[in-house]
């Protein structure tokens, strides 16, 4: 009874007493669940986070300006030849470790399951997770050494993710070498700020973003093992695109040598007016502007071209020295199931609510330097948002088997 007084006195200092409205009706388990639920929630962070539901944006105050940048098809040949050489010679030494981000679900695709789980339809059907595996395992052979692998999946999709993985033997790598981390829930908000309940005994949760990942890695003794193992380059990147060239050689020479905290792939955009995020200085320091918080001018002039692919390198150090700083948190408006103030389920038709996510490119603030080479978009970037049309299944296939022609792999 102490602990219940406590957890009540708790979420009534935060406004969000409506959690226990009806505990009393439940079940013995449905109420141990929904405790310990109450209990892993941060009320401080939410909190926060709720607060920044009701300020609006100041984006059009603040300066942008294009970011410098180097072009893969600018590169003399001695020039590639030097990135690529000393990117080789760094894996050869084991500088250097791969982050896959891979908590999501293939839902958007047609697909009941992780997302990585999805098959492509080339190759015997290969999964998104089988290509990466086949991709590192190239690199390993060519530099004859074995690169550790850290896979983030969601609590969503962690077992299916791991299950997945033995089912195909870990798709030829060595099991040693991968390693299974999971981001953090998060409650989901109602406009003004309150909790939502999925039903009587349970809280509307899901994943927090991307950015989740250094908070993750973090818990999960990651950053120690990588600092254990010498690494100095973390190669992030995420499971839907299917041309990701894994632990690419030539983007490490490239990074290192340039020596920035942290380096990004682009690609030019499709159109001026592509829906995409693009790299920028923001008040002077590296960042990432959505498509949706730039004006028409921005968004469509010839100012910002380079698009975010989600390829990045970081230093360790950088991520060591960055470990405890708090991510903004950006909210998606989206349907989320929920019961009404008696308990029924409501039948919901348009967004009741939002759904908080933290991007990792929000990070990129903090870095001194940062250095991006913009990359061939048909060499390099397949995305699998949709099940048909633009940046679906059907595309990439088609772009990989392209590349296959050309032997790009």
């Amino acid at each position: 009874m102490e602990r219940l007084e406590y957890i009540r006195e708790k979420i009534n200092r935060f406004g969000q007493g409506h959690l226990l409205s009806f505990y009393n009706v439940l079940m013995p388990k449905e109420k141990e669940a929904l405790i310990n639920q109450i209990n892993e929630i941060d009320f401080e962070e939410i909190e926060v986070a709720s607060s920044q539901l009701s300020i609006p944006s100041n984006n059009s105050k603040r300066e942008i300006l294009p970011i410098e940048y180097e072009s893969v098809l600018s590169l003399s040949d001695s020039k590639r030849n030097m990135y690529e050489e000393h990117g080789l010679k760094l894996l050869k030494e084991k500088k250097v470790a791969v982050v896959l981000i891979a908590g999501g679900q293939g839902t958007r695709l047609g697909h009941d399951g992780p997302k990585g789980t999805v098959s492509i339809g080339v190759a015997s059907n290969q999964s998104l997770f089988a290509l990466q595996a086949e991709r590192l395992r190239k690199i390993e052979e060519k530099t004859k050494s074995i690169i550790p692998w850290y896979i983030m999946t969601s609590p969503i999709n962690e077992l299916e993710t791991k299950k997945f993985f033995k089912e195909n033997d870990y798709f030829n790598c060595n099991p040693q070498q991968i390693f299974f981390f999971k981001q953090d829930l998060i409650p989901t908000l109602t406009p003004n700020g309150k909790i939502i309940l999925e039903s009587k005994s349970k809280i509307s949760m899901s994943p927090n973003g991307n950015g989740g990942v250094f908070a993750a890695m973090k818990s999960s003794g990651i950053l120690k093992d990588l600092k254990m193992k010498g690494i100095k380059w973390v190669f992030f990147n995420n499971i839907d695109n299917a041309l990701v060239q894994v632990a690419d050689p030539l983007f490490i020479g490239f990074a290192d040598l340039k020596g920035a905290e942290v380096s990004s792939k682009s690609v030019k955009k499709r159109e001026p007016g592509e829906k995409v995020g693009v790299f920028c200085l923001s008040e002077g320091k590296p960042s990432v502007i959505e498509y949706s918080e730039m004006s028409k001018e921005e968004s469509e002039g010839e100012k910002f071209t380079n698009a975010n692919i989600g390829i990045h390198l970081f230093q360790l150090s950088f991520l060591e020295k960055t470990m405890d700083v708090k991510l903004p948190y950006h909210f998606a408006h989206k349907v989320i199931p929920s019961v009404n103030e008696i308990g029924q389920t409501i039948k919901i038709i348009k967004p009741n609510g939002y759904k908080l996510e933290k991007f990792y490119f929000d990070i990129f603030q903090y870095a001194e330097s940062m250095s991006v080479l913009q990359v061939v978009r048909e060499n390099e970037f397949a995305p699998v948002k949709n099940r048909i049309g633009l940046d679906s299944l059907e595309s990439a296939r088609k772009m990989i088997l392209q590349n296959d022609k050309r032997d790009i792999f």
